[in-house]
Order: C-alpha cells, then structure tokens, then sequence
C-alpha cells in the first residue's frame, strides 16, 4: 500500500460517505425519523475518519520523499527541513483544499455531538444536511478538478520544492491552519440558519449558532493578527497590512460575523433583527467562500494567492449557490419574521444595530474596492489599481465612528436611555478632549491625537461601567469591592470578555495610527568597517559572509548597532541581516531583523550586496513607533474571546440574583 493509494481510496470513500450522510439526513428531515437521523450522525464520524486518513496520507508520502505523487514532486524536496515538510500539505492548492475538507467533517462530526442537546431534533436533520452537502463539495472538487494524488508517470529524482515564502518563517505552520478553522468555522452558523429557517424556528438557534460563530470569530482574528505579523517579519518592507486582495478576503468574513456578533445579542434578548441575523451569517460564510474563490481563481494577482487553476469555476457556482440558499430562505420566511414597531437608536440595541450595519458597510466597501479593478478591466480592457491610499481614506472616518460607538454602546441600557448615560458620556467625552489637548500639546499630528483621545475615551467607558457594576454589587452584599470585582469577572464572562475586546480594538487602533504616522525608513551603502549615524542609532557594517543550507543558500551581513540619543533608545545589539536564496525563486527573499521595543521598532534589511569581492552591503532601516502594540491588541481580542467561551462555575445563588449594571 504507497501513501497516493491510500489517500485516493480514503478520499474516495470521503467522498461516498458525505454523499452518504446527505443521503441520511435529508431522509431523516423528510421522513421524521431518527434512525436516519442516528445513522446520519455515525457518518460524519467516518467521513471525519477517511478524511484524516486521505491527510495523513498526504503527509506520509511528504515525509518519505514519495515524488511518485505529483503533489509531492511539484512542491517538496527531500532536502526540505522536517518542519516544512509537515506544513507543506498546505503549501498549495490541492493539498490546502484537502485541508479545509478534513476540518469540515471535524466540524461536522462535532455539531453531530450537539443533536438531542443544544440542538432539538427539528433543526438537527437539515444542519447536518447543509454541513454534509459542503463537505461533498470539497471532496468532489478533489476527486474530479484538484486531485492531490495524481501520479507522476516517471518519477523526478528529486521535488520541486515548497513555496519559498512557507520556508522562511515559522508562522506558516500557524496562520493557514488558524484561517481554515476561521473559515470552516462559519459553515456551521450556516448550517443552523438554514436549519432554522426550514424548520420555522426563528428563536431558539441564536444562542448556540452565537457560541459557534464565536469560535470561528476568535480563529479568524488570531489568523489576521499572525497574518500581519508573518507580512511583517517575512517580506522585508516593513508593513502589516497592505489591503492585498487576499488580505481582503480574510477580513470581509471577520466583518460580516462581527456584524451578527452585535445583532444576535438583540435577538437573544428581545427577540429583535431575526431577519439582520439570517442575512449576516450567510453573507459571512458566503464571504468565506469568496475569499477561497479570489485566492484560487487566479482572478486577482497577490502574494498569497495560488496560481490560476481549475478550480475557480467550481467555487464560483458554489458561492452562488450559498446566497441562493440562504438568501433564498431568507426571502421565503421574511413575512413570519419582519420586525413590529420601530428600533430606539438612544438603547443599546439601537447602538448594537448601528454597529452591525457599519460592519456590514465596511465589508462592502472592501468587497468593491477589491473587485473594482476586475469590474474595469472587464467593461473597458483598462487595468486599474485601488490600492491602500483608497482604502485608508475609507477606513480611516469608519474607524472613527466605530471608536465611538463602541465606547458608548454597552453604556446605554436596553430600550430607552437614563439620565445617568448622559453623566457617563460626559465623563467619556472629557476624556476624548484631554487625550487630543496632551497628543496636540506634545506636537503629535491631528489624526494620532485623536487616536489617543478615543482610547481614552474607550478605556473611560470600560471603567465606569466595571466601577459602576462593583460598587452596586459590593453595596448590596457587604463584600469588598475586590471581591465584587472577582465575582462579577467570573459570572458576567460574557460581558468582562467583550470589555477586554473592546480594550483590544481601542489599542490597536492607536497602535495603526502612531506606525502608520510616524514610519521612518532609510537605505544606505556600507563598506565593511563603515558607520552609518542615523535616527539616533549609529550602525556598522560587520562583514559579509555566506552560508551553505540544506534547502538555500544564505549571504548574512552581521551589524553592530548603537543608540547614540533617546531616539535609538532599544536598539542597542548585534544583529544578522540575511538573504536567502532558493532555487525556486529568481530573486532573493529577504529576512529581516526586528528589535521590539516598548515604542520603536527598529527594523534592519539587507537589501543587496556585493557579489564578486563582499566588500559592501546595502541596508535599509525602518522605524516604527508601537508595532508591539499591536501584537498585544491582537493577544487581547483573542484572549477576550477566550475568556468569553471559557465555562462558567457554579454560581452562588444569593449573588446571581443581585442586578448589576454590568448586565
């Protein structure tokens, strides 16, 4: 038995058993019968089953240097470190394909777990069916267009080797697999809305639909953070986020579901924006699909998409029929849940649907930013371009009001606003103008000291309603107010988890403005020996050697740098700029070198150097002011949602029935 037989009969059999289990679980929608039902849930255990096996085929025939399998052949090499070898199932288009299959049927296979708890007997049937008709998709996709063990007629001696851009930081084994489970995540949503929507229960599948979209909420945000992180550390031009159109497509599905996020805690509540709710959760997971489609289309050119392939149409049809379903449902069941009365914007669910309705604009305004240039090229034949300056310019006053609403949000109680909101906004509002007074009066620009008035302003918000939620609850149980504090931090999860959240969003957001204002990059031609004084930092020009790797060849420029003033202070060490160069690539792919610090980022690339005697180097640096803020927003936000999903203990009932204004 070789690894390509193994997986293609696995795959196979996935293949026939997510037909199968479709087969069963619309017989158990149609015939009401929970034999059906039972066997439907049995699949998906096996499906999960062959599709692990199809991978850990895969990965088999990587680690044994199997060239007899095309993929293998086109995208390892024996000399590949064991590290990149394992990542390489991911490394390309069928192999990422058979990844984001097998966490469908995990996904599948967990929701399957659900039946008869969380999810009644009603809706099981056709989530199941919904979950069981995309994994047929994914493994029909690979059966008959994508086949990752095609077989190589004449074996190569020796693979083509992996992508150099997934060699070249460890990051790689993390952000693809951290998107997947993002992506794959909102399928399940999905599935529950369109169980929901067939089975005319409007209510009862927001609370586990909410928990689920959480999750993959939470693994999307990680996947952008370490996304921007690996464009930082692994391109060696001194950014994180440069709206690439794959960029893009991660972010519009974060949008959509943050949108829901907001509208679902109405509908758990009140009841409200049934039809918000529906339409949110299927955009998201549509948007997943978009993203998939645009990154293997070949439609658009980016430095993380896959080359143009056969697969495009295939995700085409299959995006069109996720709105068709959903959206189509939607429209059926739009008479039973259009809303009565009018939504109160001065309440928090009036400031909950302001929210979701900006998300929901900024993810189309990215949607047609992204796809403007196609749009134009295809009416006219003129190539366009709509770059980071258009989408600055958008998201920059979006962002402002986001800063705003998120602050004064969950200030505002449910229906009608009290007078103590204005009393608290007050307080916000003082703390927005003395944050602009101290960035203006230290000569910050106009934009960085409203940054840091609206972080003040947020942070203000957080404490005032915290302060407020402890001093009620400290009163009216006689505990002191460290310990209200921790009581309410472990029976509010929910809410403690959104404060740290927001906190998240409110850092990053002046962790953007201060890099993106204040970025400061220099190139200069050292000969060996020479010093360069620059930005406070004196640098000097070590040597310039080379080294012999087992998958590249390296030529490494060692430095020696000195802060000479505060403006360097941080920086001070001897670092190893490099250039790696693969024999797949033409060109040499940089490595740079980062110093974090508390403020700057000093950032050192070897750009190019002297080939025949190494004599000179050519450096570029870039400082950046609070990059390292960034990443610790990115681990609050995830952390925040963590602790949101954490179970909760046992509450003590004398003090679960205390209200607080935490609630």
């Amino acid at each position: 038995m070789t690894p390509g037989l193994l997986g293609g009969i696995a795959l196979a059999g996935a293949l026939v058993l997510s037909l199968l289990g479709l087969a069963l679980a619309v017989l158990a929608h149609t015939l009401r019968d929970g034999r059906y039902l039972e066997a439907a849930r049995r699949t998906s255990l096996l499906s999960l089953v062959a599709a692990a096996t199809s991978f850990g085929a895969l990965e088999w025939a990587i680690l044994t240097d199997d060239f007899s399998v095309a993929y293998v052949a086109n995208h390892s090499a024996s000399v590949n470190p064991l590290w990149v070898k394992l990542v390489t199932p991911w490394a390309a288009l069928e192999g990422s394909i058979l990844l984001w299959a097998l966490l469908q049927t995990l996904y599948t296979w967990l929701v399957s777990l659900r039946v008869g708890r969380s999810l009644d007997f009603w809706r099981a049937p056709s989530a199941l069916a919904t979950l069981f008709l995309v994994q047929v998709f994914f493994f029909a996709v690979m059966v008959f267009v994508a086949h990752p063990f095609d077989r190589v007629p004449n074996p190569p001696a020796e693979g083509l080797g992996t992508n150099p851009l997934l060699q070249n930081h460890w990051m790689m084994a993390v952000h693809p697999v951290l998107m997947y489970l993002g992506f794959v995540g909102l399928s399940v949503p999905f599935a529950y809305a369109v169980a929901a929507m067939l089975a005319r229960r409007y209510q009862s599948w927001i609370h586990e639909t909410r928990w689920w979209t959480l999750v993959a909420w939470g693994f999307l945000t990680a996947a952008i953070f370490t996304g921007k992180w690996w464009s930082y550390e692994i391109l060696g031009w001194g950014g994180y986020w440069a709206w690439d159109p794959v960029e893009n497509a991660s972010l519009i599905p974060w949008l959509l579901a943050t949108a829901f996020l907001h509208t679902a805690q109405v509908q758990e509540r009140k009841g409200l924006f049934k039809g918000w709710n529906f339409a949110f959760i299927t955009l998201a997971f549509a948007a997943t699909v978009f993203g998939t489609f645009l990154t293997r289309s070949g439609v658009i050119q980016s430095v993380h998409a896959f080359a143009s392939g056969p697969v495009g149409a295939w995700f085409l049809a299959f995006l069109l029929g996720v709105l068709a379903l959903g959206l189509g449902l939607l429209a059926r069941v739009f008479g039973d849940i259009r809303e009565a009365g009018e939504v109160r914007w001065k309440s928090r669910e009036g400031a909950l649907l302001a929210g979701a309705l900006f998300f929901g604009t900024f993810a189309f305004v990215v949607v047609v930013g992204t796809l403007w240039p196609l749009v134009v090229e295809l009416l006219s034949g003129a190539k366009v371009s709509v770059g980071a300056p258009f989408f600055n310019q958008v998201s920059a006053p979006l962002g402002v009001f986001m800063l705003l609403l998120m602050g004064i949000g969950p200030l505002l109680p449910w229906r009608q606003a009290r007078e103590e909101v204005l009393k608290n906004l007050a307080a916000m509002l003082t703390a927005l103008g003395v944050g602009m007074l101290i960035g203006l009066g230290l000569g910050l620009s106009l934009g960085v000291s409203l940054a840091i008035g609206l972080f003040a302003y947020n942070l203000t918000a957080v404490v005032l309603m915290v302060a407020q939620g402890v001093k009620e609850r400290s009163r009216a149980l006689g505990i002191p107010p460290s310990q209200a504090l921790l009581d309410l931090a472990a029976s509010h999860r929910r809410r403690f988890g959104s404060h740290i959240v927001h906190l998240g969003v409110a850092l990053a957001a002046l962790s953007i403005a201060f890099s993106q204002t204040y970025r400061y990059t220099e190139q200069k031609t050292l000969q060996i020996g020479e010093v360069w004084q620059t930005r406070g930092l004196e640098v000097r020009l070590l040597g310039l050697t080379a080294r012999e790797e087992a998958n590249r060849f390296a030529a490494l420029a060692p430095i020696q740098v000195r802060a000479t003033s505060r403006d360097g202070w941080g920086a001070d060490g001897r670092y190893e700029t490099r250039l790696n160069f693969y024999p797949q690539m033409s060109s040499p792919l940089a490595t740079p070198v980062v110093r974090y610090t508390l403020y700057n980022d000093y950032y050192f690339v070897l750009m190019q150097f002297d080939q025949e005697r190494g004599q000179w180097a050519t450096l570029k640096i870039i400082v950046t002011p609070m990059v390292l803020w960034l990443w610790v927003a990115g681990a609050l936000i995830v952390l925040g949602t963590v602790y949101i999903l954490w179970p909760s203990g046992a509450r003590l009932p004398n003090r679960q029935a205390v209200p607080s204004a935490s609630d």
